[in-house]
């Protein structure tokens, strides 16, 4: 299999955007402009440009002809633009730099954060030849991870930017020399280290001592001398003084810190957290089936979580507490001796009987209790665990198949993961996966067989033998002793090397275990799996153990959430399949609870409205498409929070109940179409909108007979029916439209040098510089023009007669010489605003023979069975009118507007139309929301198409997408088809 990669998903292209804008005014050819000056004899208006870095480092430069990155932006320039990135992004506005030119870029797990950070380098060396980047990782199993990544990827870049070479090596002391290479290569280089081979003195690590292969100098003279982009991947695992100290030593032009979750936010440019991930269906839906025990308050369930000595002996026990309401449930107490469980659990009567705490001890780590004796840390009584845990194994395999029913015939393989308290609940006395006789491989053996003979169909793709659809992955220690067997030991996530040979164990397989070829399809595991191994084509985990850390269930379910793929290594979206189905010994409640609170320590506000949460929704401005940006969604927040539906941190309150009739946000005037979104994306900050319990999960059930109908397959014919279009358009207008957006364009400033001045201060962690003080000046010296025509004609596709008239026409060419780059991105974003709008005002179609979406398509599609939630849908109450017993919705709108057509009388049919019904328009496919047969005067049917919005006002929409409706209103006049907008005060029926 060979992964496949989208190079436009709109969010990376974002992520993307957003570091390379960062250096909007940096001229492409800085290099040269940096040569030219070091050539130049002193003037007073002009100080040496090595004092950017110091003398020394322009001299080691000089002598191993290092080829770095220059910049020549002043930092408030920077500063500029980050608060530009911000306000687009929908950020918190920065003040000042925090902590210098370091940049947080925070992109959830599985939505190719590796992806985008190469391709960012890729981006800034095309933009403003920035070619040396430094990649620092936490630890080997990372470092091998992008390794990987790098070596898939390179045939994709190389077809993106087939004008850039690239190489990239991974650095190892016993082959420090390689940084000459790395130095003095003028293509794009990417060095992949870990921070330890960084980190400490010259007498622990090669990158600080001197080497004669080296003419003398240190590995790390030849990094500072190319001033690398340092690109961290996992910062927040870097974060030790002496981490930071090492990062500081090579000399960077900047820092780009990627990370899923940062412990310390520094100037961040974009965020991508679990809520925006699931919103844009980059991620699996969770779902959670929980096994639980019920019934058994009446017997005594005590576990010994935790013993301590300080302040003073005490436990953490586990118990069955009664609850105010006379209720039971599960809760953590504290006892000291001679506490009365009875008391402590606030009057269960199953603690009855002298149930005390006789004897706590640290060495060993145990309690007496009076009524049972000796209980050590971990262990519990009361409880049918062994019981519980057998039914969440027969859940995931029920679900493992139910699953591989559903989408093998699309060529997707799929995995379960059980995730286990220790190796030998599952080894037991075997050594190996063969000889397994723990209780999980007993069990999973004997409800594998029960539950695949329940499913004959099953039976054509997965193994007979359970032992063939298992396997076991631990961290792997050798026996003591020459010819000592293998053997496995439990590994926490904690001990280093205990975890990088689990890593590397089932990294080996990762690739293979998505072949179809491949029969293992159950992973046991008890290592964390904390770094890299995210298969994406795992569909279930079961939680064999009890979630003991504060981050254990995101961290375990983080193994699963990325999209699948298939045997093309294509990425699958359909929202009804992606979904990973977590079987828990908790209740959804508790499971949904404490994820939340793991993302609330993480830093991650779900179920929290952010000030800045509504600062994408679009905007129309002096005929451009722009946001609404953090200050005006703060006006938003703040009057939510005047109404009571947040509290002061964001908190969504019982007071928010959009469904119930007459609610309203009370908007300014100004904000008053917004209210539909506002309440979707308000709706979309609950925990609920990621985490699903499987009980509100339903299959939708077909009317094949509404498919049967001649009138269907008619009325189907017409709507579909194919169109071709063509533009025309008068150049004369559009030089002129252009001519005048380029001339209403701010003034592009021109080039500066920024001159710093930096004081190195020796300490035992290395050199430390500190600035002394920065100033300013305007480049006069002569330097080479890009060709600006050439440039215009690639980015517009516009002819070299036609993008002269238009520069000649600006009167602004003198700013092209003072600030070539700028200039030339300021024309082509205006060239292309009026090209986009000419196009949609000049479009025609013309109907030709075909359909876009067949009948034929529509009732195979029809019959595949997909998962959907309750919240998701609106059940009809006339099936006969619709295709499904239940409407697949993707707001208020559009159930209002379902339950206005399930009621209507003249209303024949109705049905959402499927994700394949797209029409081709100049800016892409679109697809329309609504189908519908109308009965008029009791004879005539009229065929609808409408869409749905909360609002008619276009400037409330992006203009892409009143660009696609423009050309959809063209299209459907062409084949004869009603189409309009549909809003709630005019649904236009």
């Amino acid at each position: 299999m060979r992964f496949q990669f989208d190079a436009h998903q709109p969010y990376q292209a974002s992520a993307i955007e957003a570091v390379v804008d960062l250096f909007d005014g940096q001229p492409a050819d800085a290099n040269q402009l940096v040569t030219s000056l070091r050539l130049l004899p002193a003037q007073p208006s002009l100080i040496d440009r090595c004092e950017l870095s110091g003398q020394g480092e322009f001299d080691i430069a000089t002598e191993v002809g290092a080829v770095g990155n220059n910049l020549m932006l002043d930092e408030d320039t920077i500063l500029s633009n980050l608060r530009r990135v911000q306000d687009r992004n929908g950020l918190d506005i920065t003040d000042e730099l925090v902590d210098g030119l370091q940049f947080d870029i925070e992109m959830e797990t599985g939505t190719g954060k590796t992806y985008v950070y190469l391709r960012t380098a890729f981006e800034l060396a095309k933009r403003y030849r920035f070619t040396k980047f430094i990649i620092l990782v936490p630890s080997v199993a990372i470092r091998e991870g992008v390794k990987t990544s790098i070596n898939l990827m390179r045939e994709h870049f190389q077809h993106l930017y087939s004008e850039i070479n690239m190489d990239a090596m991974v650095y190892a002391g016993d082959r420090a020399e390689e940084v000459r290479d790395f130095a003095t290569a003028t293509s794009l280089q990417f060095l992949v280290m870990t921070i330890d081979s960084l980190r400490g003195d010259k007498n622990k690590r090669i990158i600080h001592q001197t080497r004669d292969k080296l003419a003398g100098l240190r590995p790390l003279d030849y990094l500072r001398a190319t001033c690398p982009i340092i690109i961290m991947d996992e910062p927040q695992k870097m974060e030790s003084k002496l981490a930071k100290s090492a990062v500081t030593n090579l000399d960077p032009l900047c820092t780009l810190r990627y990370s899923a979750t940062h412990r310390t936010h520094r100037n961040v440019v974009y965020r991508l957290d679990p809520l925006d991930a699931h919103k844009l269906g980059l991620m699996k839906t969770i779902v959670v089936a929980d096994a639980q025990e019920l019934g058994s308050t009446a017997k005594p369930y005590v576990k010994l979580l935790e013993v301590r000595r300080e302040p003073s002996f005490s436990a953490e026990l586990e118990l069955v507490c009664r609850k105010k309401n006379g209720s039971y449930a599960k809760c953590k107490v504290k006892v000291v001796q001679g506490d009365d469980l009875e008391r402590v659990s606030g009057e269960n009567p199953a603690y009855a009987g002298n149930w005390r705490i006789n004897e706590i001890s640290v060495q060993p780590e145990q309690i007496e209790l009076s009524n049972y004796g000796i209980l050590r840390v971990g262990e519990e009584i009361g409880s049918n665990r062994e019981a519980a845990f057998k039914e969440m194994i027969r859940e995931t395999i029920r679900e493992h198949i139910r699953k591989e029913l559903q989408v093998h015939t699309k060529g997707i393989k799929v995995l379960s993961l059980f995730f286990i308290d220790k190796v030998a609940s599952y080894l037991g006395s075997g050594v190996n996966n063969l000889d397994a006789n723990g209780d999980f491989a007993t069990w999973f053996d004997q409800l594998y067989q029960e539950e695949l003979a329940k499913f004959p169909d099953a039976t054509r793709f997965m193994p007979a033998d359970p032992i063939q659809a298992r396997s076991g992955y631990f961290a792997q220690m050798k026996g003591k002793g020459r010819g000592a067997p293998m053997r496995f030991e439990d590994s926490s996530g904690k001990t280093k090397k205990a975890n990088n040979d689990a890593y590397e164990l089932i990294m080996r397989d990762k690739a293979r275990l998505l072949s179809m070829d491949e029969p293992v399809r159950f992973i046991f595991s008890h290592s964390a799996l904390s770094e890299g191994w995210d298969n994406p084509n795992v569909f279930q985990i079961c939680m064999l153990r009890d979630m003991a850390s504060v981050t254990e269930r995101r961290q375990t379910i983080g193994r699963g959430l990325r999209l699948p793929v298939n045997q093309d290594g294509e990425r699958i979206t359909d929202r009804g399949l992606v979904q990973l189905t977590v079987v828990a010994n908790e209740s959804y409640q508790a499971f949904a609870a404490a994820l939340q609170d793991e993302y609330a320590e993480a830093g991650v506000a779900i179920g929290f409205v952010r000030r800045s949460e509504f600062a994408h929704l679009p905007i129309m401005e002096d005929n451009k498409e722009s946001r609404l940006g953090s200050r005006r969604s703060g006006e938003i927040w703040e009057c939510l929070r005047e109404r009571g539906y947040i509290n002061d941190s964001g908190e969504v309150m019982g007071t928010w109940v959009p469904e119930q009739l007459g609610f309203t946000l009370g908007l300014p005037s100004q904000y008053v179409d917004y209210e539909e979104d506002i309440i979707n994306i308000v709706d979309g900050c609950k925990i609920d909108a990621v985490v699903k319990p499987k009980r509100k999960r339903v299959v939708r059930t077909l009317n094949k007979q509404v498919y049967a109908t001649p009138e269907f397959e008619a009325f189907w014919e017409k709507i579909t029916q194919r169109a071709t279009y063509r533009v025309s358009f008068n150049r004369t207008s559009l030089v002129d439209k252009c001519v005048a957006r380029i001339k209403a364009a701010p003034y592009i400033d021109p080039i500066r040098i920024q001159v710093t001045r930096t004081g190195v201060e020796i300490t035992r962690g290395g050199a430390k510089g500190s600035v002394l003080g920065t100033r300013n000046q305007q480049l006069t010296d002569s330097y080479p023009l890009p060709d600006i025509v050439s440039q215009l004609q690639e980015t517009t596709s516009l002819t070299r007669k036609t993008i002269i008239d238009i520069l000649l026409g600006s009167g602004k060419l003198s700013e092209f010489l003072g600030n070539p780059n700028d200039f030339i991105k300021m024309v082509s974003s205006c060239i292309e605003t009026e090209l986009a709008q000419v196009l949609i005002d000049g479009i025609q179609y013309e109907p030709i023979r075909g359909s876009i979406y067949e009948l034929r398509e529509l009732q195979a599609d029809g019959l595949e069975e997909k998962d959907r939630f309750i919240d998701q849908l609106y059940k009809v109450t006339n099936t006969e009118k619709t295709d499904f017993n239940y409407v697949v919705l993707d707001s208020a709108v559009e159930r209002q507007f379902a339950q206005y057509l399930d009621g209507r009388e003249d209303i024949k049919l109705f049905m959402k139309l499927p994700d394949k019904f797209r029409i081709p328009t100049p800016v892409g496919y679109y697809n329309p929301d609504w189908a519908i047969i109308k009965i008029e005067d009791g004879t005539e049917h009229l065929y609808l198409i409408r869409e749905t919005k909360s609002s008619l006002d276009s400037t409330k929409r992006r203009s892409s997408e009143n660009a696609k409706i423009n050309a959809a209103i063209k299209h459907f006049q062409a084949i004869g088809v009603d189409y309009k907008i549909s809003v709630p005060e005019q649904w236009s029926i």
